[in-house]
């Protein structure tokens, strides 16, 4: 009677050990080929071989059609992408001669007329903002497209500072602003031609929304692995719960609804300065100016 219970308990075991390992194994090939297939979709080289419909593949079945509609949905997107881009770049090329002659008919009626200069300042003023909004589309289209990539090189910060003041003295002296910035022999790792752009959206910004008689100043600190380029102005600052917003694509405060512009320069020059390794931080309180700190990569020393 012993012997019996003892081989029924031995037969139980060793059925209850087949019956693991055979489950186990087969687990295991599945967690096998969904790892294969997730590795090949990360590469995007997903094959479309088919799988067994019994149940045990169910998972197997529902992780391929979710990853074959995220392909797809992915191909339908790019596709998408390319066509806007493609637009974009057409409606540059064919607005640049029209903007042209509007600016240059715009300038020849100002100067042999004496009668309408509101109306013909308007206009040109008018063509200026849609010449910038035109431009600034196409550098947005040909950065995300990858055509245009910027290339860091151990660049002089003072370089790039004058650049900018260079381009922005004349329109800070028309408001009477002091543009102050600071003397550095500091270097950073960057695009020199495309930090510049960056840079001068945010400094744009600081002489428009600073009052007459105001100041800008621009100022550089070295950290361990990053070089912090401090853009400060005592304009009209930002209301706390807009700050997350003024780097949208378009976003535009309805309290500068009055002022020109058209969103787009602060969303450009945080792509520059995310494509550098970078990032930008804003500080501001609404009537106590703002400060922008753009963060770039530190040069390497040889």
């Amino acid at each position: 009677m012993i012997e019996t219970i003892m081989l029924i308990v031995v037969i139980f075991v060793l059925s209850g050990v087949f019956w693991y390992s055979f489950f186990y194994q087969k687990e295991k090939k599945l967690l096998n080929r969904l790892q294969r297939m997730l590795d090949c979709a990360i590469d995007g080289e997903l094959e479309r071989t088919e799988i067994s419909e019994e149940k045990y593949s169910a998972l197997e079945n529902s992780m391929k059609q979710y990853i074959d509609s995220s392909f797809l949905a992915k191909k339908n997107q790019q596709e998408q992408k390319e066509v806007i881009q493609k637009l974009i770049s057409d409606i540059a090329h064919q607005t640049l001669t029209p903007i042209s002659n509007l600016k240059v008919y715009g300038e020849i009626l100002s100067e042999v007329s004496n009668e309408n200069q509101e109306e013909i300042a308007t206009i040109l003023e008018q063509t200026e903002k849609l010449d910038f909004l035109i431009q600034s589309l196409v550098k947005l289209s040909r950065m995300e497209s990858g055509i245009i990539a910027v290339h860091p090189e151990d660049t002089a910060i003072a370089q790039m500072f004058a650049s900018v003041q260079q381009q922005f003295n004349v329109k800070a002296m028309e408001k009477d602003i002091s543009l102050s910035l600071f003397d550095t022999d500091l270097h950073a790792m960057c695009d020199a031609k495309w930090t510049v752009e960056a840079l001068g959206n945010i400094v744009d910004n600081a002489i428009k929304y600073t009052s007459c008689g105001g100041n800008v100043q621009i100022k550089v600190e070295q950290y361990s692995f990053f070089v912090k380029i401090d853009i400060i102005d005592d304009g009209i600052g930002i209301e706390k719960e807009e700050i997350p917003k003024i780097f949208g694509r378009f976003y535009r405060s309805l309290s500068v609804a009055d002022q020109p512009g058209v969103g787009i320069g602060l969303f450009l020059a945080r792509e520059i300065i995310q494509a550098q390794k970078g990032y930008i931080k804003v500080i501001s309180k609404r009537g106590k100016g703002s400060t922008f700190s753009v963060f770039l990569p530190i040069a390497k020393k040889e």
